[in-house]
């Protein structure tokens, strides 16, 4: 039995987090680390199982703007993923280290490249989903009224977590880490923790409102009858 769609959300959002946690590498610990990626890999693996349908579904035609970025996002996530558990594989020092599999310093880069990257494709594939994820949590907290105040005091949070997302950009160096440049800029895990976290999660944000509002604009340009609410399939 498939279990529920705001099941399926939690997973996903519990996988998210631990994509995070993981990225402490230094705080963590290596045995912490890869038991932390270990459960996420395993929960992403679930979230394919009960989304396997898609695939299928992917190779027809038929679709529109979003649906192609769609396709787009979760090629790249899943490709991303595929690099960073095969490096995983390749440089475990605790969990995986029976396996007769030997990485070295590229390897131990390409890991590092996918999680940063892995960080960015998530936010926008959650992004692409929120106004179906708002949806269910509208059903989760029973709320069937539409309030524009509501409206308006979630979205300048959002602003407001975005804009301390592209400072957090800087802090955390996150150019630099999608580049694979070589940086001084460290995180000192000697120092409290949860703000590692913060600038992290601030930084989802800002590029999942980013997908949002970018897909958005695109359906306003795309199909005029948008900008009073009427879409067409998203799939």
């Amino acid at each position: 039995m498939t279990p529920s769609l705001p099941v399926r959300l939690g997973m996903n959002f519990l996988a998210g987090g631990l994509l995070i946690v993981a990225l402490a590498y230094d705080w963590l610990g290596n045995v912490a680390h890869e038991i932390v990626g270990t459960i996420m890999f395993a929960l992403l693996l679930a979230h394919n199982t009960f989304n396997r349908r898609w695939y299928a579904r992917a190779s027809k035609g038929g679709r529109n703007l979003q649906g192609w970025v769609n396709i787009v996002v979760i090629v790249s996530l899943l490709s991303t993923m595929l690099a960073l558990l095969g490096t995983s594989l390749m440089i475990s020092r605790s969990i995986f280290s029976f396996l007769p599999l030997n990485g070295g310093y590229a390897a131990r880069l390409i890991h590092g490249l996918a999680a940063y990257w892995a960080l960015i494709i998530v936010s926008a594939h959650v992004g692409l989903r929120w106004s179906m994820i708002m949806g269910v949590m509208r059903g989760w907290f029973r709320i069937n009224d539409r309030s524009n105040v509501r409206t308006a005091v979630l979205r300048i949070m959002a602003a407001a977590i975005s804009v301390y997302g592209i400072h957090s950009s800087f802090v955390i160096g996150i150019r630099s880490r999608l580049m694979a440049e070589i940086t001084m800029n460290v995180w000192i895990f000697s120092q409290p923790s949860l703000w590692f976290f913060l600038q992290t999660a601030s930084i989802m944000v800002l590029y999942a409102c980013s997908a949002h509002y970018a897909m958005k604009l695109a359906r306003v340009l795309t199909w005029p009858e948008a900008r009073d609410g009427r879409l067409p399939d998203a799939r």
